[in-house]
């Protein structure tokens, strides 16, 4: 004889039923491990014993149920669920190689709302071919962009065997024909001879960046010795990313060779080479959104590697990939609920600039375009020309900015031009504008310098409630019904569960409706033998038979209502008094946050910081050459208004007034 602690392990005592295996199902393709699925199960009905199943009888039903979904290998599966797909979404589209021996080498596919978020914001397209998780080594490309949330937005994915130039051509070519011929503005990749090769023949109107994370990671392994010495890597970092003018990248980085004595280092000379495809200053009139990395498609490859692991295939991928451009889509969402809703919190209150920037821009915009606006505050405006109606003004921060820049303003016209060409790049406007519009007193933002991929109509998605209602389908689906039917009995099971009287009505009620759905479908779903021989072992229903009838006149018990006490509820609180209106309160009143305060609060700390840590590295990086360049007194040293590659120093002068020497 088994000891009765044993029974449950021997074989013909073991089974999984299919709310069982479906409840495993379910945990692991949302990226759960099955091991702690099933800890969680064993907790739910107080332990092991009572599970009815071992840990590989769990392992292998989860395996057995996922080849059953596979139509002999996991491509084939694969493409039959493409088509299937297209056949039942007409803008589906989805594209695939074979090799000779008819083995998948690549593929790609879009959905129909990818094609739409491209036509609205397929400006920056950002792609990265650095992740290499599944079993069959392939490589995953996202092409990834920003929407008007400043969130990321699946364009589209791509596998691919290798990186070879024709694979590129390739993947390219389909992503290129899914989007009707549309090319973006700016496309952001890692550093890879055959992607470049591609992009040129591929996307040859398109502006190539390269991610300048990787140049600094490829820094430190071929320049080792000279990113170790002091203060390189911070001069170094600057040049890289944050130089405004052509002028001043050079001057800089000729700077930056001279005192480190590295010019001729073979890398740094292949760097200088390609200083087009990288250097921000070269890129101010194409837009890039102040994307300087590609670490957005990065993040695609996190969402995934959370979920999966090299032992998955590529149908895993797939429904991974779904999952992860739902939660996206369910981001975006609440950004344009929140957006619509208004914006509540602002510093600036009361200023028409700003009150017509909140109309108009989404909240993140808005939190960057109030940064920028109060950054404008703080600096010096001095006008040195004026020809009715242009206005020409050196602006900058009379203590950080060492080179300032040149701000060009038609006031008839409202036609405004800053050396920094930050409106180009990022699509708002810049602070050194701001200051010479809070100067001629501008209550609203122009309309040609309002880039509608960042309003609140980007999407132009207005739908009537009537139309919706008149599509609705009034069919809940199987999953979503049987969640909520075991919502509801979940919670009259636990209303239930201290009183027996009432733990006997839940399973009379229990053993009737398991009859009714029998005679209406003929027979429920599952090992009915199983769950009978468990009510009858476990409740206290001994020895009575299951009715028909729709009421209950067996149960003559009456049902304890409170057979423990409700929720104990925290005791008031008791309000301080003030005598006299002298004796003040010790606590504090602090007012509660909601959701959107506090995510306005996290990204307009982001932008402080990064905007604080720029800053501070060109403020450090213009101190070296302070004590180097002497400029006559009350001489400004600026950024040029032409594409000239030296600064410029103006000059007072008593008889002209002002006069531009170069340096």
């Amino acid at each position: 004889m088994v000891p009765a602690n044993k029974r449950h392990l021997i074989r013909s005592h073991r089974h999984i039923s299919k709310e069982q295996l479906a409840f495993l199902t379910t945990f692991t393709c949302s990226g759960t491990k099955l091991a702690d699925v099933l800890r969680a199960m064993r907790k739910e009905v107080g332990g092991e014993a009572n599970l009815g199943f071992t840990v590989p009888d769990a392992y292998d039903a989860v395996l057995a149920e996922k080849k059953k979904k596979l139509d002999g290998c996991d491509s084939n599966q694969l493409i039959r669920w493409f088509a299937m797909r297209q056949a039942k979404e007409h803008d589906f589209y989805y594209d695939f190689q074979l090799n000779e021996e008819n083995q998948l080498i690549n593929f790609f596919w879009r959905d129909g709302r990818m094609r739409s978020d491209y036509e609205a914001f397929g400006d920056l397209l950002i792609h990265d071919t650095t992740y290499r998780t599944n079993k069959y080594d392939m490589i995953c490309g996202p092409f990834v962009g920003m929407n008007l949330h400043t969130q990321n937005i699946m364009f589209g994915v791509g596998f691919i065997l290798n990186e070879k130039a024709g694979t590129f051509d390739w993947l390219f070519n389909s992503f290129l024909t899914s989007m009707g011929g549309k090319q973006p503005v700016t496309i952001m990749t890692d550093q890879s001879s055959a992607m470049d090769k591609a992009i040129r023949e591929v996307f040859p109107k398109s502006r190539h960046r390269l991610c300048t994370w990787h140049i600094g990671e490829n820094a430190v392994v071929n320049i080792k010795g000279v990113m170790a010495k002091e203060g390189f890597k911070r001069r170094f970092d600057y040049v890289l990313k944050y130089t405004d003018t052509v002028a001043e990248f050079e001057h800089y980085w000729n700077s930056l060779m001279t005192d480190y004595n590295c010019k001729t280092h073979k890398w740094i000379e292949r760097l200088y080479d390609l200083k087009e495809k990288w250097c921000p200053a070269y890129n101010k009139e194409w837009f890039s959104g102040g994307i300087l990395s590609s670490q957005r498609s990065e993040t695609t490859n996190h969402s995934i590697s959370r979920r999966l692991h090299k032992t998955n295939g590529l149908c895993d991928f797939y429904k991974c990939f779904l999952d992860v451009i739902d939660e996206w889509r369910s981001k975006e969402n609440k950004g344009d609920y929140n957006s619509s809703t208004g914006n509540r919190y602002y510093a600036c209150a009361d200023n028409m600039l700003c009150l017509h920037a909140r109309d108009v821009y989404t909240i993140a915009i808005y939190l960057i375009f109030e940064q920028r606006f109060i950054k404008a505050i703080g600096l010096r405006c001095q006008r040195i020309s004026y020809e009715f109606p242009v206005s020409k003004y050196i602006v900058g921060h009379p203590t950080k900015d060492f080179i300032r820049h040149v701000v060009m303003f038609n006031e008839q016209e409202l036609v405004v031009d800053c050396t920094c060409k930050s409106y180009g790049e990022i699509g708002v406007l810049c602070s050194h504008i701001l200051r010479v519009f809070i100067v001629h007193n501008v209550e609203e933002i122009p309309k040609q310098y309002i880039m509608k991929r960042w309003t609140k109509k980007a999407m132009n998605m207005i739908v009537e409630e009537g139309e919706d209602r008149d599509n609705e389908v009034s069919v809940v689906s199987a999953s979503v019904w049987r969640m909520q039917s075991i919502r509801n009995c979940i919670k009259v099971i636990n209303e239930a569960q201290h009183c027996p009287a009432a733990r006997k009505l839940i399973d009379l009620g229990v053993l009737d409706m398991s009859c009714k759905v029998k005679e209406y479908i003929g027979g429920v779903e599952g090992d009915g033998n199983v769950s009978n021989k468990y009510v009858r072992e476990e409740t206290l229903l001994d020895g009575i038979e299951p009715s028909t009838d729709t009421v209950l006149p067996d149960v003559v018990e009456p049902i304890a209502e409170k057979v423990i006490p409700t929720m104990i509820q925290n005791p008031p609180k008791r309000k301080r008094k003030i005598k006299n209106g002298t004796e003040k309160a010790k606590e504090r009143n602090v007012r509660p946050k909601g959701i959107v305060e506090k995510k306005r609060n996290k990204l307009k700390g982001w932008n402080k910081r990064r905007e604080r840590h720029v800053d501070n590295l060109r403020e450090e990086t213009q101190s070296t050459d302070q004590c180097i360049i002497n400029l006559p007194v009350g001489g400004v040293l600026v950024h040029p208004t032409s594409s000239n590659s030296q600064l410029e120093a103006y000059v007072p002068d008593d008889y002209f007034g002002v006069h531009i020497q170069p340096l």
